[in-house]
């Protein structure tokens, strides 16, 4: 009796072992099939900064920033006595823009950049004939959606409150000499000090002053069909003045009949 009984439970562990081995690999290969088919999950870049411009004094840095760049490369190129050609704004082959074509920035970068060009002891040339051909091109990007930064560097909190939090605990020390209870003190401190660490960790994502604007700006000199140089730069601007680098819509014309 007592044989049987052992053989009847080792054959229904058998049986439940199969059985969880079975099932085991359904449940693999149901959730394989789930994680296979489920689109990547978005993640964000790391912490990083990017300039924003506010001014006509922005433009002019930018301005001579890239003046000293061109300057740079037709050095180390050997093109440093050849003449430059910058075209103007909206790409007219001679001469400004029409009107309504051109926009504030556009004309205001034009000007800087052939000032600091000149500042710089090329030989910028009113002709594109036997010239470098130099071009500015401006792309106007606009967000729809809130963006997430932070407002303060990964660590930076938790630094200054455990800074904070080293203060609280030599201050216990002190009044644990004229007798007083310091233990909520360093309770307190080390509470700080783990909340500032969850913030860092966890969220530090705020869409406060985050503009919805940012404009791409690129600067190219060309040698008849081949590049010498490539700038490219990107800056964030106020959404109020988008305007400034968006050319603007033609005037409407309003047709007005006798009655």
């Amino acid at each position: 009796m007592n044989v049987f009984v052992r053989l009847t439970s080792i054959l229904m562990m058998l049986v439940f072992v199969i059985g969880c081995s079975q099932a085991r690999d359904i449940w693999r290969a149901q959730t394989h099939d789930i994680w296979r088919s489920q689109t990547p999950k978005p993640a964000t870049y790391d912490f990083s900064e990017q300039k924003k411009m506010q001014s006509a004094a922005h433009w002019k840095i930018l301005a001579e920033d890239v003046a000293g760049q061109v300057r740079m490369m037709l050095e180390e190129r050997g093109y440093v006595t050849q003449p430059v050609y910058v075209q103007p704004p909206c790409g007219a082959p001679l001469g400004p823009c029409e009107v309504h074509l051109e926009t504030p920035f556009s004309e205001g970068f034009y000007d800087l950049l052939l000032t600091h060009l000149v500042n710089h002891g090329l030989k910028v040339s009113a002709e594109e004939h036997g010239s470098l051909i130099v071009t500015n091109k401006l792309q106007v990007i606009w967000h729809n959606e809130d963006r997430r930064t932070r407002i303060l560097k990964p660590g930076m909190l938790t630094g200054i409150v455990s800074l904070a939090a080293g203060w609280a605990w030599v201050l216990r020390d002190a009044i644990d000499h004229i007798g007083w209870d310091g233990g909520a003190t360093a309770a307190a401190a080390g509470a700080a000090v783990t909340a500032a660490a969850i913030y860092d960790v966890a969220s530090g994502m705020s869409t406060k002053g985050v503009p919805h604007s940012e404009v791409i700006i690129t600067t190219s000199i060309r040698d008849f069909d081949r590049y010498l140089m490539r700038k490219t730069d990107i800056y964030y601007i106020n959404d109020a003045d988008y305007w400034h680098y968006k050319i603007p819509p033609p005037p409407e014309i309003i047709e007005i009949r006798g009655s």
